[in-house]
């Protein structure tokens, strides 16, 4: 009796294997059109200039494709990592919101106490991103504060591509 019911259930799922194999299309042409949405990465450097104060402290906006709507911005490029930047004092990655990775806004913000602080244009961070699609997308940063000695200074924020990088 038990072979026999074996038997009936593995004719069952070979019969029924079949039946799936006999629903699915199949297709005799080939598509030689590529993917719609080719994938790329791309790294963009952030860099401050305190204008010869020295940079203690920074907070930012970093925004990709700003001129796009969110959700159109939001699918085509995305933040996959943050790296710290040239000076010393800022060479540890700045403080963002991790589930800002995978989105196209992130905040920055870092501080250092040490007593060699930048006074020139330095690039405090490197953003790696994943761009899908055509065309370049344009970066936007916008510098919330920039301090020193716990005071409030003038400082001009720079983003571009980083050097050597693929557009």
């Amino acid at each position: 009796m038990r072979r026999v019911a074996v038997a009936i259930l593995m004719l069952l799922l070979a019969s029924f294997g079949r039946a799936q194999e006999q629903q699915q299309p199949v297709s005799t042409t080939t598509s030689t059109k590529p993917f719609a949405s080719e994938v790329r990465f791309q790294t963009v450097d952030v860099a401050l200039d305190p204008k010869g104060q020295p940079l203690a402290a920074y907070q930012l906006e970093f925004v990709a494709d700003p001129s796009a709507r969110s959700g159109q911005a939001a699918a085509r490029v995305k933040l996959v990592g943050v790296e710290g930047g040239d000076h010393a004092a800022f060479r540890e990655p700045p403080y963002y919101d991790p589930a800002a990775l995978s989105r196209h806004r992130v905040i920055l913000a870092a501080f250092s106490t040490s007593a060699d602080l930048p006074k020139s244009a330095t690039r405090v961070a490197r953003l790696h991103v994943q761009i899908s699609g055509d065309g370049q997308p344009e970066w936007s940063a916008k510098l919330i504060v920039a301090s020193s000695d716990k005071t409030s200074i003038p400082a001009d924020v720079r983003v571009s591509a980083a050097e050597g990088a693929k557009p």
